[in-house]
């Protein structure tokens, strides 16, 4: 009984690093992607295709199904990328227990 417990709380804490690291490469593309769109010639709505080509098919990327991105170019000189995924998870009875992966990124508007 002890070792299924000790069991739970290690792969509880597997889920919570495995959470973190996903927060941390989405962040870094969402920040990829911003840059990317600031592009002259760049439409806005390439940065969801972008940060998903960026999370590829790892631990980060295998949750990108459910990746929401959106684009704020609305602000002078500036783009912005929010980005929302489900948390990875190694156990199913773990899922549904960490929120949603959520990071942004910003980047200044290249000019003409």
């Amino acid at each position: 009984m002890v070792v299924v417990l000790l069991l739970m709380v290690f792969l509880a804490l597997v889920s919570l690093a495995l959470w973190l690291y996903s927060r941390t490469v989405l962040a870094s593309a969402a920040a990829q992607a911003a840059r990317y769109v600031a592009n002259a010639d760049v439409p806005a709505d390439q940065a969801a295709g972008k940060v998903a080509e960026i999370l590829g098919t790892g631990v980060a990327g295998s949750t990108s199904v459910g990746l929401r991105c959106t684009v704020d170019a609305d602000t002078v000189g500036m783009v912005g990328v929010s980005c929302t995924m489900p948390a990875p998870g190694i156990v199913s009875l773990l899922d549904g227990v960490l929120p949603d992966v959520s990071a942004a990124g910003h980047a200044a508007k290249e000019g003409r």
